[in-house]
This record gives structure tokens, C-alpha cells and sequence, in this order.
């Protein structure tokens, strides 16, 4: 039998919120599920009964499992969009882990709960469920949790466009992996670092953090990391009128999004990819981009598909204009 941690660490090989699970039962061998490819495959198969797997442990009284199983698949959910699945299977987890009075199971789950929220665009509850997931953190002495909990927080004010207190943030789950040696969490908090600085308008101070963590990435192989430290390297490079290089770093991120399978972030590369090549003064190259992306965007179903579809209206419009005019 394949068990679902053991695929999840294939999808997410430096997932650096790891927790211990319950062994597996007597006399049961776990699978080797392969490389990652494969485990993709697998999760696309049974995700279904591994949902209903979460919502038959809750019903039963299986409360360890639930939440730990929930847990499992939070990488897979996450990545291929199934978002509301994945806030469905965490609010079971969350309601187990409150039923075992477990603060660390509380905490876990209400930051799992939390990203599945930001993807929804629910940002004051994934912005409440963080608040109590730090405090939670914080009693159990769990710097490594604090260092979560902030970087999340920092994403979820992202979203708001409040840069500041997102670097704030930031910059507190740098100093706490720092100080554990967690470097694969120190790298994703010096990405966050600089790409707050590039939204802030120091594209330079972001770049050298960016780098930093692109370095400390490579280091330590975390290739999944690399592809949204990529992707805040072409945004300062935009941000500063290097088109090429923001365009060459863009696709290195889209490739690594293609090869972990991840749906919404590949899409939003090509958004932002298709509007760097509208910079550069290259309009069939944005229109190729973002059709791309609205492809992958309706088949998600998400919200930002209205976007990439009115930049891609206004692309026909001027054409149509530029045809009428000669």
C-alpha cells in the first residue's frame, strides 16, 4: 500500500513543516511510491477516497488520523487547485484536533485551513486562524510553528497590498528559522523579504535577498522553493526595465511550476509572464502567455481567470484597431 505522508514528501520533498505521524499498522509495509510523477498520478486516482478516507476517520471517532491525514494531502490539494476540497478536509482536521484538546494538532491544522482560505480569497479568516495558530505556537514553546505562522501571515497581507507590515512579518519567520538552523524555511523567509522590498519599490534591496535565497535553495536542493524565488527575481527585474532577464527568470520558474504540478502558480507565471513581454514591446508573445493562463485558470475555476480575459480582450481591440487604421 502507498501512505499518503510518504507520496506527500515526494511532492514536497523539503516541506519544512513536517510533523510525526502515527506509525502504520503492524505487519503493514508501505509502498515505494516512485518519483514525483508518479505520486501526482496517484493522489489524481485517490484523492476521492482519501477525502472520503478523512470523512469516514472523523465519523468514527479517528481523530489522530483525521487531522494527520488531512495534513498529507494539503500539498497535493493545494497544487493541482482543489481548494475548496482542501478547506473542507482541514475544517475536519481542525474539529479533531479541538476534540483532542492537542494544541500542536490546532495549530497545524488552522495554518493548513488558513492557506486553503488565502486561495479562496476568505483573507480575514485566514488571517484569524493564523493569529490563533502563532498563539497556539507560542505556548508550546514551537519556534519553527511562529516562523510558519508569520510567513503565512505575511502572504495573506500580501493579498491585501499591505507590504509593510507583510515584510514585518517577514522578517520575524527569518530571525526565528535563523535561529533553529531551519534553512529551507530561512530561504522562503529571504524570498518573502525581498519580494516585500520589490512591491515597496526597492527592487534592488529585493534582488539581493531574492538572490540569497535562491542560492541557500540550491544549496539544499529545495527545487520547489526555487520556482517562487524565480518568479520574485522576474518581478524585480521588471520592476526595474529588464524585460529579458525578467522573462528568461519567469520561465525557469514556469518550468519548475510545470514539473511539480502546480496549477494556479504556473498560471499566474504566465500571467505575469504575458505581461513582461507586452513591456518589451512583443503582443503576440503576451497573448500566447496569457491564454495559457486563462486556460489553466478556467479549468480552476478561479477568479482570476476575469483578469487575464479582459487584458486579452484589450489585446484583440487593439489589434482589430490597428487593422481598421491601415
Amino acid at each position: 500500500m502507498l501512505r499518503p505522508s510518504r507520496v506527500d514528501k515526494l511532492l514536497r520533498p523539503n516541506r519544512d513543516d513536517a510533523i510525526v505521524l502515527t506509525p502504520v499498522a503492524p505487519l503493514v509495509t508501505p509502498d515505494d511510491p516512485g518519483d514525483h510523477r508518479k505520486v501526482l498520478a496517484w493522489f489524481a486516482t485517490e484523492y476521492q477516497a482519501l477525502l472520503s478516507a478523512v470523512r469516514q476517520a472523523a465519523s468514527n471517532g479517528f481523530d489522530v488520523h483525521t487531522w494527520q491525514l488531512a495534513w498529507a494531502l494539503e500539498s497535493f490539494l493545494g497544487r493541482r487547485g482543489h481548494w475548496h476540497d482542501a478547506a473542507a478536509a482541514q475544517r475536519a482536521a481542525l474539529d479533531a484536533a479541538n476534540r483532542l484538546s492537542d494544541l500542536y494538532a490546532q495549530a497545524r491544522s488552522r495554518g493548513c485551513l488558513a492557506y486553503a482560505y488565502i486561495r479562496l480569497g476568505r483573507y480575514g479568516d485566514a488571517h484569524a486562524h493564523l493569529l490563533q495558530a502563532l498563539e497556539f505556537y507560542e505556548q508550546l514553546g514551537d519556534l519553527i510553528g511562529q516562523a510558519h505562522a508569520h510567513r503565512s501571515l505575511s502572504w495573506v497581507l500580501d493579498r491585501q497590498g499591505s507590504y509593510q507590515e507583510a515584510l514585518s512579518h517577514a522578517l520575524q519567520a527569518a530571525e526565528l528559522f535563523q535561529a533553529d538552523g531551519h534553512r529551507a524555511g530561512q530561504a522562503r523567509a529571504l524570498n518573502a523579504i525581498g519580494w516585500f522590498h520589490i512591491q515597496l519599490g526597492d527592487p534592488d534591496e529585493g534582488l539581493v535577498h531574492c538572490r540569497q535565497a535562491l542560492s541557500l535553495q540550491r544549496e539544499i536542493g529545495d527545487q520547489f522553493g526555487q520556482a517562487d524565488t524565480l518568479d520574485s527575481i522576474a518581478a524585480g527585474y521588471r520592476y526595474l526595465g529588464h524585460y529579458q532577464e525578467a522573462i528568461a527568470s519567469y520561465k525557469q520558474a514556469l518550468n519548475l511550476y510545470c514539473e511539480f504540478g502546480d496549477r494556479y502558480d504556473e498560471a499566474d507565471t504566465l500571467a505575469c509572464l504575458g505581461d513582461t513581454h507586452l513591456d518589451d514591446g512583443s503582443p503576440a508573445s503576451a497573448g500566447a502567455a496569457w491564454s495559457r493562463a486563462l486556460t489553466i485558470l478556467d479549468e480552476l475555476g478561479h477568479p482570476d481567470a476575469a483578469q487575464v480575459r479582459k487584458k486579452l480582450d484589450r489585446l484583440a481591440d487593439a489589434a482589430n484597431r490597428r487593422g481598421i487604421s491601415s
